[in-house]
């Protein structure tokens, strides 16, 4: 007995002994593991939109192609055309491809990342792949996506991540592993945090592809975001090995608690952003009251309304294949029988080449067809014809070459489409628009390449392609008679308040071309509001304007058409497949395209805004009868006003410029009141509607031709929430697929009384006794989303 004790005892501490030497061996291989190989899995990043769409050309002479085209299937397109650049964790500059999570857009729902080839001397082993992210986490708690690896077969894994230093997910045959090496938080009241890093996915062998390669394919959900949430995938021009993200931890990787007090900060300022942006609408629900000064300075009215747009497509963007459908002239033709005019101007955009890239002499004939539809439309129904050829395969050569404006072009441009080239396409194809459209007095260069990178060799570039229209337009006005010759419009920037170091760039560099050719008419910019602007943005900015024009001793008088306006995605109440819900954001459109025109012309600077409706976010027309949209009658409503604007003050009204609006004009027989509101909540999701069921209109000193009489009292109004409206459109065989052009909506077949109820304008009409004082007090209300015109006159008994 004793003897087996002692034996016990013997074989006891011998066994702590080994423990204890494992332990050690442990700790050391832990600290110091054999050294990880790698495969990068993003050897090739594509994105996922829908076939015809002009910007990501398909092959346009592939029967099955245009098939898909036409069920709405989706393809996959080079990531460099969605790329987004970010400051990785070294400092180095990343390319990724943007995962859209916002509202608004069903674009870009899915982002693939291809890896290199799995060598088969990996048979029966996992691998291990490496892909670079940046996701940013807006007014959400946490970011959520699948991700799907497809191989020899494929699965799914639902991805959540908020700020961790390593957030891991596991799966039947493989594990995610999102390793962070970078956080940061903007100052700031937005709930905003972005992580950067290396995501390591380990595919075990019953998934493995052995001698081909792996996709991984990221995808989204649409939801609406106040702050937009985002994730960017991938590295499309550097394509070296991967570093181990496990070492780099050591160098990088901040600490565990700044990981925890990061998270705590972002929570708090999402619950703060969330009780102030429903506070936005709180304090616009006072009582309402709108003044108009009947004898005030009258000031000319800028018809904006009568201004149009549309892209390339059939009849819009996302639709560009077969024969050139027969509605888009007749589109053209019910929108001006309903304004009672033909349009002012008519600014169409061609995405696809016009010319041969092969030899820019001659046409594509395959792109004839709708160059000619469009510019004869745009020529039969529009005073003056404005074009944009937006060159997208010449720019889709020019971001892959120049690596999104990184680098700089030799001096001849692009390989491939040389300016030279460029400038001779220009000369074909507007030699042809000019035959076809006698009223194109207007070309623009293309514009938005100020979204492309904000370096001086991109500037370099984007003022080249300006120069290569302008010395096009030269070679053909020495063609044409005095006073029908070309006008020349460049810059093409986006949301001038954001981008003032481009437009001096682009003057900085006009100043200085000598060339005796060049040709500056006019300069282009957009005003789209999205979550972040707001509609009083635009105060102040003629005199930015002045100042930029004065220090480069440009023409003070150069006049800015503002080519897009109104508002961009996402939105709040916009549903992608219901057309009732794209009615509440065409509506709401409507009121926000007259409100920026109002700014603008409170700005009393050169500019000439496009605030009619487009062929582009908002319908002019629904379904085969070309129906009204509530955008379109917005436009009729603006139309029935007068020339001579009289001043108006309306409220209540913020600092940004929500809330109610009002414009009154004056002419002998009437007065005239148009009444929308800048609702908040079209862009955050915590503020309510602004309906306003009791509005208190008082006119000043009336004129004594409206005194003592009998007075008739117009009310024109559009809204949303027409109960019969909405009945009719909410109905499953008029919803559509999810496209926020809409074009699937152009094809809906409805009734002709459905047809004749949803052209309609409503109206009432009262006839009210003036007092004997010079000031008249009315009543009114204005719904969500609505938009309402009030017009005074004697009453003729009729």
């Amino acid at each position: 007995m004793l003897l087996l004790k002692k034996a016990d005892t013997f074989y006891f501490l011998a066994r702590q002994v080994l423990l204890s030497l494992l332990s050690v061996y442990s700790i050391t291989g832990t600290a110091q593991p054999p050294e990880l190989v790698f495969l990068r899995g993003d050897e090739q990043v594509l994105f996922n939109w829908r076939f015809g769409y002009s910007e990501f050309p398909f092959p346009s002479g592939s029967p099955a192609a245009q098939e898909d085209a036409g069920r709405g299937i989706y393809g996959w397109y080079d990531g460099t055309l969605w790329s987004q650049a970010y400051k990785s964790w070294d400092s180095s500059i990343t390319h990724g491809v943007q995962l859209l999570f916002r509202g608004g857009s069903p674009y870009a729902r899915q982002v693939k990342c291809i890896s290199s080839i799995v060598p088969y001397s990996k048979a029966g082993e996992p691998v291990s792949f490496l892909i670079p992210y940046m996701y940013t986490i807006g007014s959400e708690e946490n970011i959520s996506f699948a991700l799907t690896v497809k191989g020899k077969t494929e699965e799914t894994l639902v991805c959540k991540l908020q700020p961790k230093a390593q957030a891991a997910f596991t799966g039947g045959m493989i594990k995610a592993n999102f390793i962070t090496l970078k956080l940061s938080e903007p100052t700031g009241t937005k709930p905003i945090i972005t992580a950067i890093g290396l995501l390591h996915v380990r595919v075990y062998p019953t998934l493995l592809n052995y001698g081909d390669r792996m996709e991984f394919i990221f995808s989204s959900t649409t939801q609406h975001m106040d702050v937009e949430s985002s994730l960017v995938l991938g590295s499309i021009f550097n394509h070296q090995p991967l570093p181990s993200p496990y070492p780099l931890q050591n160098n990088y990787q901040p600490a565990d608690i700044f990981f925890r007090e990061a998270r705590q900060h972002h929570a708090q300022k999402l619950e703060n952003w969330r009780k102030t942006t429903a506070a936005l609408s709180q304090q616009l629900q006072q009582k309402a009251t709108i003044e108009v000064f009947c004898s005030g300075p009258g000031m000319p009215r800028n018809r904006g309304e009568l201004r149009v747009m549309a892209y390339s497509g059939n009849p819009v963007k996302d639709f560009q294949y077969g024969a050139p459908a027969q509605q888009i002239p007749e589109i053209a033709a019910a929108v001006t029988k309903a304004l009672g005019r033909r349009f002012s101007l008519f600014r169409y955009q061609h995405h696809y080449l016009p010319w041969r890239a092969e030899d820019p002499s001659t046409l594509d004939s395959t792109q004839i067809p709708y160059l000619e539809q469009w510019l004869t439309t745009a020529n039969n129904f529009a005073d003056t014809v404005m074009l944009d050829f937006q060159l997208s395969p010449v720019i889709k050569l020019y971001k892959q070459y120049s690596k999104m404006g990184q680098s700089a072009l030799p001096p001849e441009g692009i390989p491939g489409a040389e300016w030279s080239k460029i400038t001779q396409g220009y000369i074909t194809a507007l030699r042809f628009a000019r035959q076809v459209c006698p009223n194109l007095k207007i070309v623009q260069m293309p514009y938005e390449l100020d979204n492309i990178a904000h370096t001086e060799v991109h500037s370099d570039a984007h003022y080249r392609f300006y120069k290569c229209l302008y010395k096009a337009v030269a070679v053909l006005n020495k063609e044409l008679p005095a006073g029908q010759q070309l006008l020349v419009a460049g810059l093409g920037a986006n949301n001038a308040n954001s981008r003032w170091d481009f437009i001096e760039g682009f003057l900085r560099r006009y100043s200085q071309d000598h060339d005796p050719d060049k040709q500056l008419d006019y300069i282009t910019w957009h005003t789209y509001l999205f979550p972040g602007n707001y509609p009083s943005m635009m105060k102040g900015v003629n005199d930015s304007l002045q100042k930029l024009l004065t220090k480069y001793k440009s023409d003070q008088k150069l006049k800015v058409i503002v080519d897009e306006m109104g508002l961009a995605e996402p939105s709040t109440i916009e549903d992608l497949s219901d057309l009732s819900g794209a009615m509440k954001k065409e509506a709401a459109m409507a009121s926000y395209s007259a409100i920026l025109q109002d700014y603008y012309e409170k700005e009393k600077g050169p500019f000439i805004p496009i605030s009619g409706a487009g062929w582009h976010f908002a319908l002019l027309t629904y379904g085969q009868q070309n129906i009204l949209s509530a955008y379109t009658k917005g436009m009729v409503l603006r139309n029935r006003l007068g020339d001579m604007k009289i001043p108006v003050k309306a409220g209540p009204q913020d600092d940004q410029g929500f809330g109610l609006h009002a414009v009154a004009t004056k002419t002998d027989q009437k007065i005239s009141i148009l009444v929308s509101a800048a609702a908040p909540s079209i862009f955050y999701e915590q503020a309510a509607p602004l309906e306003y069921k009791t509005i208190n209109i008082s006119l000043k000193k009336l004129p004594v031709s409206f005194q003592k009489k009998k007075l008739r009292v117009t009310q024109w109004y559009s809204t949303p929430n027409d109960p019969v409206f909405t009945g009719i459109l909410s109905q499953d065989k008029y919803q559509t697929l999810p496209l926020t052009r809409g074009a699937d909506r152009y094809t809906k077949n409805f009734s002709l009384a459905e047809a004749a109820t949803l052209n309609q304008i409503n109206k009432t009409s009262t006839v009210i006794t003036a007092s004997s004082k010079d000031d008249l007090s009315l009543t009114v209300n204005l719904d969500a989303y609505g938009m309402k015109l009030i017009e005074i006159e004697a009453d003729t008994g009729k």
